[in-house]
């Protein structure tokens, strides 16, 4: 199995250097990021008034009289609006089905996935928006040690908006991704991570709706952007049960924790997760135009991702949520196409595990440094990244003190546009930790996509890759809307 995921994986690789000169010329596409854009403009342009410079008298008609006119029609007291009509959309814009196999797990031979999500739109004005969203989740595994079956009803993005000008106050429930980096955005520290399916999925379909107050504030080519979280909510977490748990109660493995504690997570009695309070607040200025885009981000947040803290006299995990204080500056520049893209972040009060089970806080310094080009034209994508991460720390504790990796995404199109071939990785540099996603779809019945994917992990102690190495899949999948 894994040595079938390494050969795919490779083949992929070399898939855009072959087919580039096969390609039909690039597709100019458009996709919208409501998000992601400043608040339309009011208009200011007044309607002329009827000129008062008339026809000559004697080219008037003649006036009627009293007699000959019409009954009077009602008229409204209120204006008619202009170039806008009350809109009422509704939809299914997400539609997930997939079924996977897992040779090399003792949990389970096989993995299933459902995924729906649903909205309902409506602009009763320019300046009113009111969404209501809802998800859907099913995750069934069988055949192994941990056979399971879960399914998990939620809201969706869900908010009432304000746009007025330069101005817009959205309040409810929001996905909200800060940062320039595709994979780990150091800046994304307002939204809340989605752990059922691990990493199987891109960025976006690995964050969820949280209650949020934000208020954008757009100044010419600045956006000044602030969040606040009055209800915290973690990370959404699979069942203990499921294969991408972070906690894995057949080996007794906590993720990115050393295997120290194997032996007493095993018997573990009970895992408690505390949500109480607010979630904090941040806030973001950015800067779009010449010569480079920027950003500045300061947050005071509690973390999405869990940190498991040891209750040894109780025999307890107890999944904690610490406040983390956050300053980052992140930058994007387009030069003879090619885009750089550059993140820079220092967090203080990061939760690491001492040797003796019990939790401490440090600092912690990360970067990113991505690139992303268009080889062959605009159908055949790369995106490059490097990250690194060191923990400011002089104890001795069971998390990596330092850690430097590469990810990235190649994809390219062929078939007249009609196929899609891509692979996402992720490698240590300074310890072996393996992450391979080989994947071929079709997208020519728009807008369905059926793909075949695999996912490969491999890796050392404390690393994703070896958290997962038994869990190397292999899915077929449809995704669609409506």
């Amino acid at each position: 199995m894994k040595k079938l995921l390494l050969t795919l994986s490779l083949s992929l690789v070399a898939l855009p250097v072959f087919a580039a000169d096969e390609l039909p010329p690039p597709r100019t596409t458009t996709q919208d990021a409501p998000d992601d854009l400043p608040p339309p403009r009011a208009s200011t342009r007044k309607p002329r008034a009827a000129s008062a410079e008339a026809a000559p008298a004697e080219s008037m008609p003649k006036a009627a009289s009293p007699e000959d006119l019409p009954p009077p029609a009602a008229r409204s007291r209120k204006p008619a609006a202009r170039g806008f009509q009350p809109t009422l959309k509704a939809g299914i814009d997400d539609l997930l089905l997939e079924a996977g196999a897992l040779p090399d797990a003792p949990e389970a031979d096989t993995y299933s996935t459902l995924r729906a999500s649903a909205y309902v739109l409506w602009q009763p004005s320019r300046n009113w928006e009111l969404r209501a969203g809802a998800r859907l989740d099913g995750m069934t595994q069988d055949g192994g040690s941990a056979d399971h079956r879960e399914m998990l009803a939620d809201y969706g993005d869900t908010y009432v908006r304000y746009r007025n000008g330069d101005t817009r106050l959205t309040l409810g429930a929001q996905t909200i991704i800060w940062g320039r980096a595709d994979e780990i955005p150091l800046a994304d520290r307002v939204s809340r991570v989605d752990l059922t399916r691990f990493n199987l999925d891109d960025l976006a379909d690995r964050r969820r709706a949280q209650l949020a107050a934000r208020w954008e504030q757009t100044f010419g080519d600045y956006k000044l952007d602030a969040v606040y979280l009055p209800v915290f909510r973690g990370a959404q977490l699979p069942d203990y049960a499921s294969v991408w748990s972070p906690v894995n109660r057949t080996t007794g493995r906590v993720l990115g924790i050393d295997p120290a504690l194997t032996g007493w997570v095993t018997g573990a009695t009970a895992i408690d997760e505390d949500e109480h309070g607010s979630g904090g607040g941040a806030l973001r200025l950015t800067r779009a135009g010449e010569p480079f885009d920027f950003g500045l981000t300061l947050s005071r947040t509690r973390q999405s991702m869990p940190y498991y803290q040891v209750d040894f006299p109780n025999n307890q995990l107890t999944v904690v949520h610490p406040y983390n204080t956050f300053a980052g500056a992140d930058m994007e520049i387009v030069t003879g196409g090619l885009t750089w893209r550059m993140e820079l972040g220092w967090t203080d009060d990061v939760p690491v595990t001492l040797t003796d089970g019990s939790m401490d806080k440090t600092q912690s310094l990360d970067w990113i440094g991505a690139l992303e080009f268009f080889p062959g034209g605009r159908d055949t994508r790369v995106n490059l990244q490097l990250v690194a991460r060191a923990l400011q720390n002089d104890q001795t504790i069971l998390e990596l003190d330092e850690y430097y990796g590469a990810n990235g995404e190649v994809e390219t199109q062929f078939g007249q546009g009609r196929w899609k071939a891509a692979l996402r990785f992720a490698a240590g540099l300074n310890v072996n930790d393996v992450y391979l996603s080989p994947r071929v779809s079709y997208v020519g019945w728009e807008p369905h996509e059926i793909y075949l994917a695999g996912h490969y992990f491999d890796g050392d102690d404390r690393t994703l890759g070896g958290f997962h190495e038994d869990h190397s899949m292999i899915a077929l999948g449809l995704r669609t809307r409506f």
